[in-house]
């Protein structure tokens, strides 16, 4: 029940990254990125990545990894998480321990931008309890052993506004399974 309680609330962490970004031109304006050649899906003549894509992605791995241990390994995402800024400096993005490391590395991505920087790192870090998502825990147990899931991180795209969670694991019976979670 602990995973689906954290899915929950990174499913809203992540969606008010996404509010921030739509919210605020200035900010939405430098978040885009084009993919490079070996990055971009053939069926595009332009495939783009933005930082919001790969900060959820990133968010969402980073709070998994640090709650279950047991999926450090097998939480993957599409999104290759390395931006070049104007300088020409290619920066991996990831979540740091606290909210001003993580500040610090955006507003290296985004050209010395604090504002843009402070902004989105206050909502990775922002707490947010399971109370405070306007949804229902289900009353069954959900107890899975994650030694035998892995996690796929598909941020938001072209025609989904959605950031979705795949899981791939193992059922009782050694059957593969699926499950698929919108955030």
């Amino acid at each position: 029940m602990d995973l689906l309680k954290s899915l929950i609330v990174l499913s809203e962490k992540a969606a008010n990254i996404a509010r921030v970004c739509r919210a605020d031109q200035h900010l939405f304006g430098l978040l885009v990125q084009q993919k490079k050649e070996d990055e971009a899906n053939p069926r595009f003549v332009e495939d783009f990545k933005t930082l919001a894509d790969v900060l959820i992605q990133e968010m969402v791995r980073h709070f998994i990894r640090k709650q279950f241990q047991d999926l450090s390994d097998n939480v993957k995402g599409e999104e290759n998480n390395t931006f070049t800024n104007k300088l020409g400096e290619q920066i991996c993005v990831e979540v740091q321990d606290t909210e001003t490391k993580t500040a610090c590395l955006l507003k290296n991505v985004l050209n010395g931008d604090h504002l843009a920087a402070n902004l989105l790192a206050a909502e990775v870090h922002r707490e947010i309890a399971i109370n405070d998502v306007n949804t229902k825990i289900p009353d069954t147990e959900f107890n899975v052993n994650l030694n035998d899931l892995a996690m796929w991180i598909d941020p938001i795209g072209k025609k989904s506004i959605k950031t979705s969670l795949l899981f791939l694991g193992l059922n009782p019976s050694n059957k593969y399974f699926c499950m698929r979670s919108l955030l």
